[in-house]
């Protein structure tokens, strides 16, 4: 941005052009001596007026990078570079076969974790405690039968013992008993103590059985413990979370316009895969447009946000655009003094162009006024004149102002004065029309 565009919105600056005492300050002449009678008179020239505007480049308002939240083969492409879209509109499609593979397992992993915790929570049917108590009953029906085999081997056994002792008291007191005699009897004891041993054994089996259905009864009819409904459940949560997650990734793969617009630029093609993060269209809005300013810090305090513009673009110079300033920044531009401004402007007629020049223009500045100093006006008669000086002659010229500050006013146009003429300072009453004067 040039200096002269930087002068927007700044009152009229004076510069000084004192003769001789203010060297340095822009004197426009000589001081020169027409005569004995010449009024000698300090003079200042008058500022060049600050209505060039600000000068910036139109952005669009909105501009949106479209990114693939998944990485697939892409299918299908529905726009192309120019294309308006509205919010919703697809875009472009990925394929979904894997995808929909993928739901399907999870809803089927959650309707089969739901059937669980269902049956678990409603408890045992009538069946279930039929057959339990039906077991129960087969088991005390073993036992039965284990206790009066115990009964068969116990007799056996003492029939065999005391077979044995007989004959071994025989065999050891006379020859009536054969050494064969004994051994077989010694045998049928060793067999019938077996067999009792053994039938003892399948009767605590029995029993074992007898409790063990017992307590499956005591289960089936209590139902399910707390811990074991909260473990279902939050398997439920598991499998309702993981298919929550494959419909999102199916959902995915449409990629869609976030917001109205137009695609200004597509990065891909069908058949490539797209990568998550990596921009597949921009789509920029432009029923309204920014024009980035650049303000100088000795500006910036007099732009507020909010402030009506009116913007002009030389490629439309017919047409006067009207615009608000919406950002005034507290924080300078890297390594300059300038400070960034944005000004929103209405673009539904779609006119105005991402990179044109625009010129940015106060509206309170439209009318332009020059800034003098109070001390040089002179009042008389209700009146305000200042002393105009051309050709070291004073010409009076009336005037009509409004107050800037305690030190200079403002001067309403059409006052006959104009940027770069010399006015006195402090001219005093005296002069007159036509005078002869000197400047210093």
């Amino acid at each position: 941005m040039n200096n002269q565009s930087r002068k927007l919105w700044v009152p009229a600056v004076l510069a000084l052009s004192l003769a001789g005492a203010l060297a340095g300050c822009g004197v426009t002449g000589d001081a020169k001596t027409s005569g004995a009678g010449d009024t000698p008179l300090k003079v200042i020239k008058l500022g060049q007026l600050a209505d060039a505007g600000l000068s910036g480049k139109i952005n669009p308002d909105q501009e949106v990078k479209i990114v693939s939240k998944i990485s697939g083969k892409v299918a299908s492409i529905q726009v192309e570079e120019g294309a308006k879209v509205k919010k919703g509109d697809v875009l472009l499609q990925l394929e979904t076969d894997d995808l929909l593979q993928q739901v399907k397992q999870a809803e089927s992993a959650v309707t089969s974790a739901k059937a669980k915790l269902a049956d678990t929570q409603a408890g045992a049917r009538p069946q279930e405690l039929a057959a339990a108590e039906s077991t129960v009953r087969a088991a005390e029906g073993s036992y039965g039968q284990a206790q009066a085999a115990v009964e068969q081997a116990k007799a056996a056994f003492n029939l065999a013992t005391s077979t044995y002792n007989r004959l071994r008291n025989m065999y050891d007191s006379s020859s009536t008993v054969t050494k064969e005699d004994l051994d077989r009897g010694t045998l049928d004891y060793e067999k019938a103590k077996t067999a009792y041993e053994q039938a003892q054994a399948a009767e605590q089996a029995a029993a074992a059985q007898v409790d063990a259905a017992r307590a499956k009864l005591d289960l089936t009819k209590a139902g399910a413990t707390d811990n074991t409904i909260k473990a279902l459940e939050a398997e439920v949560e598991r499998l309702t979370a993981s298919l929550d997650l494959a419909n999102n990734s199916l959902s995915n793969a449409t990629i869609t316009a976030p917001s109205d617009g137009i695609v200004v630029k597509r990065n891909i093609q069908t058949g490539e895969m797209a990568q998550p993060g990596v921009a597949l269209f921009s789509i920029v809005n432009m029923n309204q447009v920014q024009i980035e300013l650049s303000v100088a810090d000795n500006q910036i305090g007099k732009l507020k946000a909010g402030t009506p513009v009116d913007v002009k673009v030389p490629n439309i110079p017919d047409k006067t655009f009207e615009g608000s300033i919406t950002f005034v920044s507290p924080v300078s531009n890297t390594n300059s003094n300038t400070f960034p401004v944005k000004v929103t402007v209405d673009n539904k007629e779609g006119l105005l162009f991402a990179g044109m020049t625009a010129q940015v223009y106060a509206k309170e500045s439209q009318q332009s006024k020059l800034e003098v100093p109070a001390s040089a006006i002179i009042k008389k008669d209700n009146k305000e004149y200042v002393v105009k000086v051309e050709n070291n002659t004073a010409h009076i010229v009336e005037v009509k102002t409004s107050a800037k500050n305690s030190d200079w006013v403002y001067v309403e146009s059409g006052s006959g004065l104009a940027a770069g003429q010399q006015i006195a300072v402090n001219p005093g009453s005296g002069i007159a029309e036509g005078a002869k004067v000197k400047t210093e």
